[in-house]
Formats: structure tokens, sequence, C-alpha cells
């Protein structure tokens, strides 16, 4: 497709070209100031091609209006505004700070980081100002005096600054440059689908084209839709996971891409499956962190595929199973410790890995902060405590059990579960981004508990399981040897009390006894085949408003347990003694 030139833009002053300022000078920069590629096209946007001398023009421009050594943040939906801020920055020899969104109360949090703020109607103002050359140093910086402020997720639930030199990135492109480049054909452009304000689309969308003097799409493109009709034969597709699991169907019969790159979270195989089934490439995985960038990548041919980490970077495992790594563009000769559990194959040095062993979660491919999300409920009048998780492995939706105030309980009675999540949703909504905001909820008067007072993850998980709505929420556990106390909750919504009684709901007593064997399994790992019920009275019904206990004392020379529902309104409501088949005896009258 043909397209503009900005050529033909009103000048600006020109500046005098700027001269090295000694050892450890930067490819980035070198390529940008270089005369011989002023005129090579560096990026799209809105149908205009823009030169590299277009760029340059820009980044003098706002660097004269910086004061020197400022630390600025920038938060841009031009790619094009981001490299010309970013630079600018840099020039004025000052620090980059990268927020992860624009949220107004995340930026409120992390406000003394920073001195100036910069959007894209900020930069475009000071772009359209008189400068001043002599208002910033002409030498250009090296680029271990090139900083980026990244902030990711801590343990803590607040942002944690991450510090990048311009060194560390262009080390690991050189290391990455041998791999992907010979793939890529002459002329192909790299089409972004993910953000420009995190590591990942910073090397891929940013740097990695200035340095390969290949073009870059500026346009803001999260969704296929955007970039399907001026995709090229040959183009470099930056995504994540979160666009490769809903693939637009047009892009079957779109013009093929050279390489296409995921990273944010592993991709399940059966997403890199189809993703390769539509766009006729297998994605290429690259697993790595703010802190680290890229460690390692994959294709997934097939199950349990491995990780290959990227040249000359080391692993090991510390004590815990841990992952660490070693490499120029990391931490130098130092050695990085990661949350992530691993088994490293030590033959060919490849590795998989087994989920993380922190509170920090992968969900669409962005790190999410269990602890923050917890901490901006807690802010909220409505809550009293929650607890944020990831209810099942394979399904990658936040979820949020919470205990109410006094005024969410009112709220919850008069909105319903569902409108009350929604509501909740818009609290955090105000921190985070939408990969954060919680889609499935629970509500209890009591967060799960064992007996040492912790909150055991399958307890949790256990609200949200297929038929938990079958089953009651449990609040509190204790437990001492084989015997346990479990604290209820019984909901009136429930499966088990629906047309028992109209008006006048009970729970049955073939479901009561389903709940002992159901515990007994998953506490003391018994049978869940029932040889024989003895001793069983039905003493008071129970209804959804009891505030119920069930004890459980079990004995596995039996194996049986001694069951007993009770509350301190009432009583004891039911009573029994279960007896479980042993597998000999299923054995044994099996047909």
């Amino acid at each position: 497709m043909a397209r503009a030139s900005v050529s033909a833009r009103p000048s600006r002053p020109s500046h005098p070209k700027p001269s090295p300022s000694g050892t450890g000078m930067s490819v980035f920069f070198e390529n940008l100031y270089d005369d011989k590629n002023a005129q090579t096209p560096l990026c799209l946007e809105n149908g205009v091609t823009y030169c590299v001398t277009d760029i340059v023009r820009d980044i003098d421009h706002l660097a004269a209006s910086i004061s020197t050594g400022q630390r600025i943040a920038i938060y841009c939906q031009s790619a094009r505004r981001f490299l010309i801020a970013l630079a600018a920055i840099w020039r004025s020899g000052g620090t980059a700070i990268l927020p992860a969104t624009d949220k107004p109360g995340y930026l409120d949090e992390i406000n003394q980081q920073f001195d100036l703020y910069l959007d894209d109607d900020a930069i475009n103002a000071r772009l359209t100002r008189d400068a001043k050359v002599s208002a910033f140093d002409m030498r250009l910086p090296t680029s271990t005096a090139c900083a980026a402020i990244f902030f990711t997720s801590g343990s803590s639930g607040q942002p944690k600054p991450v510090i990048k030199s311009l060194a560390q990135i262009e080390d690991e492109i050189q290391t990455q440059i041998p791999l992907w480049h010979p793939i890529m054909p002459q002329g192909a452009r790299m089409i972004g689908l993910v953000s420009h304000q995190h590591i990942y689309g910073l090397i891929f969308r940013i740097i990695w084209p200035v340095i390969t003097k290949q073009t870059f799409s500026a346009d803001p493109t999260p969704f296929w839709d955007m970039i399907i009709p001026d995709m090229a034969r040959g183009d470099v597709l930056i995504t994540s996971p979160a666009q490769l699991k809903n693939l637009h169907p047009d892009l079957e019969t779109a013009p093929r891409p050279s390489l296409v790159l995921s990273s944010g979270g592993p991709l399940d195989l059966a997403t890199a499956q189809e993703a390769t089934r539509v766009l006729a490439i297998c994605p290429t995985e690259i697993y790595g962190s703010t802190e680290t960038g890229g460690i390692a990548w994959r294709q997934q041919t097939g199950p349990s595929s491995a990780w290959t980490p990227l040249p000359g970077l080391q692993t090991s495992l510390n004590d815990a199973g841990c992952l660490r790594v070693c490499a120029r563009h990391i931490a130098g000769d130092d050695w990085y410790q990661t949350e992530d559990r691993a088994t490293i194959d030590s033959d060919t040095g490849c590795f998989t890995l087994h989920g993380r062993a922190d509170r920090v979660v992968k969900v669409e491919g962005k790190r999410i902060s269990l602890g923050a999300v917890e901490q901006h409920l807690r802010q909220s009048d409505l809550v009293q405590d929650a607890v944020a998780l990831l209810a099942d492995e394979n399904d990658r939706r936040l979820a949020v059990v919470a205990v109410l105030t006094e005024p969410g309980k009112d709220h919850l009675q008069k909105r319903g579960p569902f409108r009350m999540g929604r509501l909740l949703r818009r609290e955090v909504a105000r921190f985070e981004d939408d990969a954060a905001l919680p889609q499935r909820w629970r509500f209890v008067d009591q967060l799960p508990t064992d007996s040492q007072g912790k909150r055991p993850l399958h307890l949790l998980r256990a609200l949200f399981t297929k038929n938990a709505d079958l089953g009651p929420v449990i609040h509190s556990q204790t437990r001492d040897g084989q015997k346990a106390i479990l604290g209820l909750t019984l909901r009136r919504d429930m499966t088990c009390f629906q047309g028992h009684f109209p008006d006048h709901p009970i729970l049955p007593g073939v479901v009561q006894l389903h709940w002992v064997v159901q515990t007994a399994a998953t506490l003391f790992g018994s049978s869940n085949t029932v040889g024989e019920v003895s001793q069983l009275k039905f003493r008071r019904p129970i209804s959804p408003e009891d505030d119920l206990k069930l004890d459980l004392d079990f004995d596995a020379t039996g194996p049986k347990v001694r069951f007993s529902y009770h509350s301190d309104a009432v009583g004891v409501h039911s009573s029994g003694t279960v007896k479980f088949r042993i597998a000999s005896q299923d054995q044994e009258t099996a047909p």
C-alpha cells in the first residue's frame, strides 16, 4: 500500500548535529543520529510513513523543552510519540518512568516517583512550541546512562519499581537477533498488538526496530480487526496469549506473517495449535519477566514442549526447585532467582515450568498481584476482607472470595451476587487494568481457614467448582488428627433446596450424607463408596438460615466416620456413622 511521506510538513528550526559522548555508545542512538539512516522509513501511523529524520527532529525539539535530569513518566497511545518522548528524556539526561497503566488511582500510588507526566496531548503541545537548542546537552548519551523504570506487581501488593538500563535492553536484543532476524524477510514490518509500556512491547515495538532498521506500526492496535486490513506478507506480529486465544476469522485469508511472537504467559497447547493452523506458522513464545527480560523461547509442536534458554544464558534450580538464571542482560555475572518452579533436562539444558511459587499470577498475559487486588477491595466500605485467586489452573479468570461489611451485606441483599460483583469490579478498576478485574465472586460470612488459621487454596477453590452449588461454603475448618470441625454456610438458592419444600426449604437427608462422604474423602483420604450407614438420626430439619457445623470423627480401621450436624441455636440436627467399602471389597463384588 502506498503511503504518504511527512517530508512536506512545516520544518522546525534545525539543531546542531550531536556528537558521541565517549565509550559505551548506544546502537539505538547511533542508528537514530547516523546521517546514512536519515531517510530510512521507521514507523507507520495513520497511513503516514515517518522517516528517521522526522523522528529525530521531534526528539531534539522535545528534549530542548525538558529540564536536565528530571524523572519523567510517559504514557502514550502512539508508539511514535512514545519513542520520541523516551529518546528525548534520555537525551536530556533524565530517567524515563513507564507506568503500567494511566488509571488515576494507579498514578496516585506512584506519583512520588516522577516530576513530570507526559501523555500524547502533553507531548504534542510541547512539539508545537519554539525550542532553544542550548537547553540540553548536545552530546548523545551512553547506553549505560539511559535508564527506564517499570512498575511490576510485588508480593506486598504495591507497585514495585524495576530499573532497566538501555545497555541491558540492547544486550538482550543482540542476543535475540541471531534467532529471529534471519527468519524475517527484507522489509518485514513489526506489527504490535501489545503495549509498548511494558518491557516485551518496548523491546520489540520500539528499540528492536531502531537497532535493526525495521519499520514498526505506531497506531494502538490491541485487536485483530485493526491490523488485518493493513497486514503484508512477511510482517512480524508482536502478540500475547490474550490475542492468540481470540483469533479473528479473517486471519485465515490474511497475508502470512514471517514470525509470530508471544509473551506475557504460556500458551496452552490447544491455542498454540489453533494459531498455527490459522496463521500458517507456529507462534514463538518468549518466557521472561520485567526484571529479567527474555529468558527462553519455545514453539509448541506437541505436548510438554520445553523452553530453550536464550544463547549464553545459564540456568539452575534453588533448593525449592525454582529457576535461577544468569545472563549479561539480566544481572551481569550475578544469578537472578525467579519464583517459577521448574525442572531442567541435564542433557539439553532445556527446562519445563510448573507454575509460580509466589502470589503473582498471569492473566491475559499480564502479571497480576493478588495482594494488590485484595488491598484495593479492602479499601472499599463494602468489603471487610477478601482473597483473590485463580479458582482453576485451566481457567485464568480472576476470582475473589469476599467477606462483606454490614453495608456490603445490605447491597448484596438488594442487588444480588452478580450486580454486587460488578459493583466491586468498579472499585478495583480505579487502580487496575481490565486483566486484574475479578470475574468470579463468592460472598461468605467467614473466609475458609484450617486449624492453623491459614487459608488453604483447596478450600478456596472448592467454592468455585462446577458442583459448588450442590455443597456448602466451608467458612472455617479445624482439625486434630482424625477429627475435624467445619463451619458451613448455606444459601437459599442452592440446588438442594429447590422444591424441597416450597416456601419452607429444608436440607434433604441424602444430601447431608453425600456431604459427609465427600468431605471425609477430601480430609482423610477415605473411599467415596458407602458400604453401610448406621445409627442414623434426623432430629431437627436444617434450613438455609442455620449457622451449621459438621463434626467428623474418622476411624481408619473401619474404615468409618461418625458425623454430627449441629448449630448453636438448635443443637444437634442429625448424626450417624458411615462405613466405607474398601477397594478389595469392591473388586470381590464386581460382576
